[in-house]
């Protein structure tokens, strides 16, 4: 089951995927010819104000200012005792 593959049929792959993406790019632009809407009677798409018709004045929405929040203080509780020095429980390979 062993076939040797020559240049023709690699050169048909090629000619098929060539004129697969040949044809994907005439899809899209036929695609964006058929849908764009430059020639639409409207104005606009898009609305004015949140979910306002598009013949309004856009208001800029107005957001009070951040707050912080309750805020966390590190420190180290009263019944640890302070560590002099880090030493793993157990030592790798042992």
């Amino acid at each position: 089951m062993n076939t040797k593959r020559t240049p023709t049929s690699r050169r048909g792959v090629k000619l098929i995927g060539a004129a697969c993406a040949a044809a994907a790019v005439l899809g899209a632009g036929a695609l964006t010819v058929a849908l764009d809407n430059s020639g639409a009677t409207h104005t606009s798409t898009l609305a004015g104000s949140g979910d306002a018709p598009t013949n309004t004045v856009y208001t800029q929405p107005s957001v009070s200012a951040m707050t912080m929040g309750a805020t966390a203080t590190f420190t180290t509780p009263t019944t640890v005792e302070p560590t002099t020095e880090a030493v793993p429980p157990v030592k790798a390979g042992s």
